[in-house]
């Protein structure tokens, strides 16, 4: 079956969270010094890490957890105090470098999906630098009850667009919420190993990613090397 939808994930394929993860783990760090004495942003990215390595879907929650003695009600006072300062300070979104040049091109070959975890302001900020006509839909994460790494997300996301999952390819940045439900349901896959999850590894081989690239740049190319194809090892970059 031919190529027709890809799928692309919101931080790290459209967005660039650089600058974002960087307060995000100032704040945390700040939180956590509260109750952990000599808590710094160098502990703050091990445990980053240590959360990576171990699949954990929600890395904030898992570094916030682990200093909270399984405590709810101590966890859910760290939390909110970090919200309420990621309120206050977080950066606005910003497009990754290169993804207007991949963009306009995909979008001549191929159907393109938005299929993060983003809502209105991804396509604030796609309308902003004049790519919101590249995508096939305007649907973001509000517009459903679950997300990933539940395999439903990506059947309702691709029902909507009214193609199949094996006439998808799936862009992620990470292989647990990106690579391994969009291949549970047959679709190729592209990892873009930047952010925090950049080190993230397969644990067996039915994880592996199609292409592997280190930035969104090349994106469009790669996505032809592998439309039409069936799914196989990772092909690294040349």
């Amino acid at each position: 079956m031919s190529t027709t939808t890809i799928l692309l994930d919101g931080g790290g394929v459209i967005v660039d969270e650089s600058e974002m993860e960087k307060v995000r783990g100032e704040i945390i760090a700040e939180v956590l010094s509260t109750v952990v004495p000599g808590y710094d942003i160098g502990r703050y990215w091990a445990d980053v890490d240590e959360a990576v390595r171990s699949f954990c879907p929600r890395v904030y929650e898992f570094v916030i957890w682990k200093y909270s003695k399984n405590d709810r009600m101590l966890f859910d006072e760290l939390y909110s105090a970090h919200m309420e300062r990621w309120k206050q300070r977080h950066p606005p979104l910003k497009l990754s470098d290169g993804f207007d040049i991949e963009a306009k091109r995909i979008c001549q070959r191929y159907k393109m999906v938005n299929a993060g975890q983003y809502g209105r302001e991804i396509l604030d900020l796609l309308e902003e630098r004049s790519l919101l006509s590249c995508f096939a839909s305007h649907l973001t994460q509000d517009d459903f009850a679950i997300t990933k790494p539940d395999p439903r997300y990506y059947e309702q996301i691709v029902a909507r667009a009214n193609v199949l999952p094996a006439e998808c390819i799936m862009v992620g940045d990470r292989i647990d919420k990106d690579v391994i439900p969009a291949k549970q349901l047959g679709m190729k896959t592209v990892m873009i190993r930047s952010g925090i999850h950049r080190n993230q590894q397969p644990r067996v081989p039915s994880e592996i990613p199609d292409i592997e690239l280190p930035s969104v740049r090349g994106l469009a190319e790669a996505i032809d090397r592998i439309a039409g194809s069936p799914p196989s090892g990772v092909l690294k970059n040349p």
